[in-house]
């Protein structure tokens, strides 16, 4: 595989400054595990404009590549676009193909573009957060275990919320995004994870499901299982920690798809805070066409790509799906997120429930702990 190297490699311009945390170029990882990655993932929704865009970067310095994709639900219409390439001496390169992601002020704004491609999808966005970024650990021996009882693996990072301005255009159609009309949320996650390099490389795991809430209000938001404030509130330092005591979902009687629910969560003051969804007609980003894992260990639709998977060159990929048809949802499902209508109290907003379909069904099909089917 030939990656472009400098003169110095496998230096890199940052080992001129003293940062390093191990004896060796900063570049290098301090596992050899092919597993290890560091990605990014962006969300940005406008009920308005009938827009749910998901972006993502990947990069696995172990496997020597890197990657990223954009899914944009618009008009029942669920359209990729995917990017591979070679990892390269110069880490400051957030982008493949063509998608990039450029930081214009840590922790304060992003600008993500996706330029001329087969698909017809262009993208050229600024993201200005909203929530504060605070640093955790979510995996590693002696801190969280699996279902299966093997030790979680290493993973840490941060997430936040945040508002969008740009636009994104579609065949031709471009569709305007202002901060005022717009939700998002992100995440910066590193470590080792399940399901990247492919089939060689996967540990077993069994057939479950997460629930997701990726929902912010004006003063709270709820990232997973933490409560993130707003930047610059002092009288709320750090995150807090979300358990979601009660999870009733309803299902589409079709296809056995998340549409929403009611979710009851305790906050660490003792807060119980509960939070009524509905699902925004089929505005769903089907993940695994960003190559995420699927819950059966399946990846992209019609490749079975995962992240980190590589065949030399630049590869740039995509595909167009039609919602409206049962009959897809149920073939390119898997991790998924849906956009929904989050009521808690007199607020109201829009957000994200991500979800293996139909493992969530089943789960509360079963009585699983804490799941049930909600019932009309």
């Amino acid at each position: 595989m030939d990656t472009m190297k400098s003169e110095h490699s496998p230096l890199s311009g940052f080992d001129e400054y003293p940062i390093h945390q191990i004896p060796e170029p900063l570049r290098i990882l301090g596992t050899s595990d092919p597993r290890a990655y560091e990605r990014y993932w962006f969300t940005a929704a406008d009920r308005e404009q009938d827009v749910l865009l998901v972006m993502g970067f990947g990069f696995y310095p172990n496997l020597g590549t890197a990657d990223a994709f954009a899914i944009l639900v618009h008009d029942d219409t669920h359209t990729t676009v995917r990017a591979h390439r070679a990892l390269e001496d110069d880490r400051t390169d957030i982008g493949t193909g063509p998608l990039r992601g450029e930081v214009i002020e840590p922790f304060r704004e992003w600008r993500l573009t996706v330029s001329d491609n087969a698909q017809g999808l262009r993208v050229d966005i600024r993201w200005h957060d909203t929530k504060r970024a605070i640093f955790h650990r979510m995996g590693g021996a002696g801190m969280h275990t699996s279902h299966d009882g093997r030790p979680a693996l290493p993973t840490a990072g941060y997430e936040g919320f945040g508002r969008i301005e740009g636009e994104v255009t579609i065949e031709g159609k471009t569709l305007p995004l202002s901060i005022g009309s717009t939700r998002g949320s992100r995440d910066h996650h590193w470590g080792i994870r399940n399901g990247v390099g492919g089939p060689g490389h996967l540990q077993p795991q069994a057939r479950g499901s997460h629930l997701g809430q990726w929902v912010e209000f004006s003063d709270w938001s709820i990232w997973g299982w933490r409560c993130l404030r707003n930047i610059g509130d002092a009288a709320h330092p750090g995150a807090e920690m979300v358990t979601p005591f009660s999870n009733k979902m309803r299902f589409d009687p079709q296809t056995n798809h998340l549409i929403g629910g009611v979710i009851q969560n305790r906050f660490s003051d003792g807060t119980v805070r509960e939070i009524t969804y509905e699902q925004i007609g089929h505005r769903v980003a089907y993940l695994r066409c960003g190559m995420y894992m699927g819950p059966d260990q399946n990846g992209t639709p019609e490749e079975n790509w995962f992240q980190g998977t590589y065949g030399g060159g630049d590869a740039i990929r995509g595909e167009r799906y039609d919602l409206s048809d049962p009959v897809i949802r149920q073939r390119i499902a898997g991790f998924d997120d849906h956009l929904v209508l989050a009521t808690c109290g007199d607020e109201q907003t829009i957000g994200l429930l991500e979800c293996s379909n139909p493992v969530l069904y089943e789960m509360c099909r079963d009585g699983a702990p804490g799941f049930a089917l909600l019932e009309d």
